[in-house]
């Protein structure tokens, strides 16, 4: 492991052949619109930002990439200053910090190597409407706007509206537009939370003869949500969906450590798991109806619709 990190190899022939592998996952992406909406979705909500770019890149951008780039991100990253170590298990803690100690000795001395903090700038966000043509049967819809970020204080509030609007099979969009009314295979909404922001979606799945009448029924269904409020019941029920997530992805090693090394790499502190559900526990049917007016405003919300070349209109 640490000589992957402190002895890579880039070899030329290495770097052209996971490009080639790259190349191909990008055409497979490009193939599943129901992936490749989140791509159009982002590059219009963060409209320039870093995070409107897509993680694989894109074909020109690939080509782009040799080994003078790469060794050069690697020696200004890949250091002390830019590295964080997490473990979860049965771990000695001691043995393993002179594990790195040992092996990361050449570098740990050098003082030639220096991070730059990234700027943290919010994204400009401004209400869009795109349609993009593709060789689908289906139409898929996203429909949101900007979060919060990470140490917001609607954090937690904005995930629980999230799970009670979309967020499992009891959902209110899941309940009414494929249960009830048999529009939709599938529809999720979401939020996730980044440093310098973040973003809501909704996403749906349907026919072409079906958009309007699915989006209509979700901008009623928040529509309604803002009139009425969230009953205390269906809070604590949410509640209880995303605390019994959390306590099982923690039952899985490879999961508390990711977690670990993510708090410890993009905020001020790292909670345990009994403060994390402290925190949703504590969420008030007050602050979820605040968010719900915050984030989800019909009038700042945009849309991106991938569907069939057809020379009629969606519907």
């Amino acid at each position: 492991m640490f000589d992957v990190v402190i002895n890579p190899s880039f070899l030329p022939e290495n770097i052209k052949l996971e490009k080639k592998v790259i190349l191909e996952e990008i055409k497979m992406v490009k193939d599943n619109p129901a992936d490749d909406i989140f791509n159009y979705f982002y590059k219009i909500i963060f409209n320039g930002h870093p995070l409107s770019f897509s993680i694989l890149g894109s074909t020109k951008s690939l080509k782009a990439l040799n080994e003078t780039a790469i060794s050069h991100y690697y020696k200004k990253n890949f250091n002390p200053d830019g590295i964080v170590l997490a473990a979860a298990g049965n771990v000695n803690h001691g043995a393993l910090v002179d594990m790195v100690i040992n092996n990361f000795e050449g570098i740990l001395t050098e003082k030639n190597h220096s991070v730059a903090a990234h700027p943290i700038c919010k994204p400009d966000y401004k209400r869009r409407k795109k349609i993009y043509k593709s060789k689908t049967e289906a139409c898929h819809i996203c429909i949101g706007g900007p979060g919060c970020s990470r140490v917001s204080r609607d954090k937690y509030p904005l995930s629980l509206f999230t799970n009670i609007l979309g967020g499992s099979m009891s959902s209110r969009l899941f309940q009414k537009i494929r249960e009830e009314k048999g529009l939709s295979y599938a529809i999720f909404a979401s939020n996730t939370q980044y440093t310098d922001g973040g973003v809501t979606v909704i996403y749906a799945a349907t026919s072409t003869q079906n958009v309007s009448r699915v989006m209509d029924l979700i901008y009623k269904e928040i529509a309604m949500l803002k009139k009425t409020g969230i009953p205390a019941e269906e809070l604590a029920i949410a509640k209880e969906n995303i605390k019994g997530n959390i306590v099982l992805g923690v039952e899985d090693i490879s999961s508390r450590m990711f977690r670990l090394g993510k708090a410890l790499l993009v905020d001020s502190d790292v909670l345990t798991i009994d403060e994390i559900l402290k925190r949703i526990d504590n969420v008030t049917v007050k602050q979820v109806n605040e968010v719900i007016s915050k984030y989800f405003r019909e009038e700042d919300l945009s849309s991106v619709i991938i569907s069939k070349p057809s020379n009629g209109r969606l519907k």
